[in-house]
């Protein structure tokens, strides 16, 4: 029996769970969830995790939503540095990493089952050939699966966090918004659980659109925002979330075009991520599709490549695994 231990930490949630690699397969024998908030740093909610199962693998890998460098992560939305030397010595695991949350995506993508998927584009996808991997939660993750000619080579890549292009007048209003408020547009700061509110703010403070009381009444409750706004839209009972949620699938589409061109993804776009499954259902709608393809020249190479939908929310954590059982 071999077993490796995973996480996926992120801004709102951390995952961490023992598996038995055997044979290409994973078997989960431990899994515990936390909200990330609670710990005053990552190797206290290491500690009481361990401390459950009873048990040190000899190999982990840790996928972090922020960029890293030498093992180390400094995470984006949260003053958390993950060290995976300091792992190593304080937990007395021989071998550790730490990876990008979406680097851990994209090795998630490379064991996923056909039943983990939910096509959204049709397209024709090359069999040996690249692809991109994107997905919209607390922020904007993006990776690459790099096809080299004999395998495939996962890049990380901070590419959420470009500058968000207006393609008309009201989009050129949203940008000179965002940059009042936030002093800087970046596609991230739309295309987000933030982002979705974001939008819903534009379009309700600069008159284009009234705020309904029973939308601002729902707001203000515990509830999240963004599953307020995506939730009125999707039962269609509010035209200002409508609005709001087809602007941000516009955007997502368009961003996700440009990394398919920028990487050449003929083998297919993975889009992860708490937004993208709970909106499913509009990412199938003729405003993906339009919008992503959108891109001049390019139109009838974009109309070739699938996207699909990663439906298992444990994609970063399975990705995690599957590095851990190659140290």
């Amino acid at each position: 029996m071999s077993l490796v231990l995973a996480g996926r930490i992120g801004g709102s949630k951390t995952t961490l769970a023992v598996f038995n690699y055997k044979n290409g397969n994973f078997k989960q024998m431990a899994y515990e969830q936390y909200y990330t908030k609670r710990f005053k740093n990552f190797y206290a909610m290491l500690k009481n995790f361990l401390k459950i199962v009873k048990t040190v693998p000899k190999s982990a890998c840790f996928a972090a939503a922020g960029p890293c460098h030498d093992n180390i992560c400094k995470m984006t939305n949260l003053p958390w540095t993950i060290d995976a030397a300091k792992i190593s010595k304080l937990f007395g695991i021989r071998k550790v990493t730490v990876i990008n949350d979406y680097e851990g995506i994209a090795f998630g993508v490379e064991v996923l089952k056909k039943s983990d998927l939910k096509l959204v584009k049709s397209g024709k996808p090359v069999k040996f050939s690249s692809k991109a991997v994107l997905g919209a939660s607390t922020g904007l993750g993006e990776a690459i699966i790099a096809w080299l000619g004999h395998s495939d080579f996962v890049l990380p890549s901070e590419g959420g966090h470009v500058c968000f292009t207006a393609r008309n007048e009201l989009e050129w209003e949203l940008k000179k918004y965002m940059k009042r408020k936030t002093g800087r547009a970046d596609i991230e700061t739309l295309v987000s659980k933030e982002g979705l509110y974001n939008i819903y703010q534009f379009l309700t403070k600069t008159g284009h659109f009234k705020e309904s009381e029973k939308v601002k009444k729902l707001l203000k409750s515990k509830k999240d925002k963004y599953i307020v706004i995506a939730e009125e839209a999707l039962k269609g009972r509010d035209a200002a979330c409508k609005k709001a949620v087809d602007m941000f699938v516009s955007f997502y589409a368009s961003e996700a075009g440009d990394l398919a061109l920028t990487v050449k993804a003929t083998g297919g776009v993975f889009l992860a991520g708490s937004m993208s499954r709970l909106l499913a259902k509009k990412l199938k709608s003729p405003v993906f599709k339009r919008s992503f393809e959108d891109k001049s020249k390019m139109k009838t190479l974009l109309r070739n490549i699938p996207v699909y939908v990663v439906m298992n929310e444990d994609v970063a954590l399975l990705g995690a695994a599957n590095l851990a059982s190659k140290l």
